[in-house]
């Protein structure tokens, strides 16, 4: 009579090779994923009301970074003049494209942009830092600041009353 069919040892065997596959899996899984109960979160000390604060003000510089992008293309902004600053690029003409007002301040009064800022360096890669303030209610005491780098993006916080970091390294990551 003709087997047909795998046999219960073979089975067996490739499950005992599934389940190890999948457990190596789980731990460089798990080893590669910030605990946030350990301290090894970017949100490190911060309760969950300023971190849905810190999304707010991440949000608007980001639209605020978008806004002095666009002017800094839409005015012609030289590549080939490291250093040039956005002059024709100011707060008042970005504050509707970011959602503030002109002197920066959003409409529930608790966000202000403090500055904004963008250049063009070597090669025609945009420069620039967009800072935001907390002015009252759930926001007072927090900051933001957001830094277009050669590298990229990278978006600093700080929730102990300072004002917005002023450089890339400084604060904390949010």
């Amino acid at each position: 009579m003709a087997r047909a069919g795998f046999g219960l040892l073979s089975v067996l065997l490739s499950l005992l090779v599934i389940g190890l596959l999948g457990a190596v899996a789980l731990n460089h899984y798990w080893s590669a994923t910030p605990n946030p109960r350990a301290g090894s979160a970017p949100g490190e000390g911060v309760s969950p009301d300023q971190s849905a604060r810190l999304a707010e003000a991440q949000a608007l510089s980001s639209r605020a970074m978008t806004a002095l992008t666009l002017c800094a293309q839409t005015t012609g902004m030289p590549a080939d003049m490291p250093g040039r600053a956005s002059g024709r690029c100011s707060l008042g003409e970005i504050a509707s494209n970011a959602g503030v007002g002109p002197n920066g301040v959003t409409a529930d009064g608790r966000w202000q942009i403090t500055s904004a800022e963008i250049s063009a360096g070597g090669g025609g890669a945009l420069t620039g830092q967009v800072s935001i303030t907390g002015l009252g209610g759930s926001a007072a005491g927090l900051s933001a600041s957001l830094f277009a780098t050669p590298g990229g993006m990278v978006s600093r916080c700080d929730v102990g009353g300072s004002p917005p970091p002023a450089s890339p390294s400084a604060g904390r990551g949010c």
